[in-house]
Order: C-alpha cells, then structure tokens, then sequence
C-alpha cells in the first residue's frame, strides 16, 4: 500500500500555505481533504488534479475513515484549540483499530 500526504483544511489561508510549499518547495502532491466537496474539486482542479477527499474535523470518523496504514496527516484546521485534539484522536483511534485488524 502507498502511502499518502493527506493535507486537511487545504482550501483555508494555512492550509493554502502548506499547500504552496508542499508543491514548490519539496515537489509533493498531498490528497487535499476539506469538509466542502465544491471547494475541494475547484482547488484541485486549479493544481493539476491532486486528488481531492472530504473530511470535516467536527466529524472525527469521516477523518478516520479517510485515513489509510501509513499516510501522513497534515492538519491546518481551526480553530486549533476546538479541532486539534479530536482530528489527533481520530488519527490515533484509525492506527488503533488497524492494528486490531492485522493482528
């Protein structure tokens, strides 16, 4: 299985941030995942076609279920204090319930 950059909260003034040196900078193409399926298709469309995803951090399992063995989250989603923990748990519970499953 390939592993994947997953850039959460891509469509926002981080997130384009980020998103602008993933790409200049180190030449990576991340999986751009955001809560709005429109903004998502219009921003990948504007980057040659990375692969879009939809997730939301006020919903921990669609950021769960988005996540494979071995990608790497990138989150820019904020407010920090009201989304970072959760998305970090769902991160975490993902690792937790693959382990389970390949045991």
């Amino acid at each position: 299985m390939t592993s994947r950059i997953i850039l959460l909260g891509a469509t926002g003034c981080t997130g384009s941030l980020n998103l602008d040196a993933m790409l200049l900078c180190r030449g990576l193409g991340p999986v751009l995942a955001g809560r709005n399926p429109a903004a998502m298709a219009a921003l990948t469309a504007r980057h040659g076609g990375l692969a879009p995803a939809t997730a939301d951090a006020g919903d921990p399992m669609s950021v769960r279920t988005l996540l494979r063995p071995g990608d790497v989250l990138v989150t820019t989603v904020g407010p920090f204090k009201r989304y970072g923990h959760p998305v970090a748990q769902a991160a975490a519970g993902q690792r937790r319930a693959l382990h389970r499953l390949h045991r």
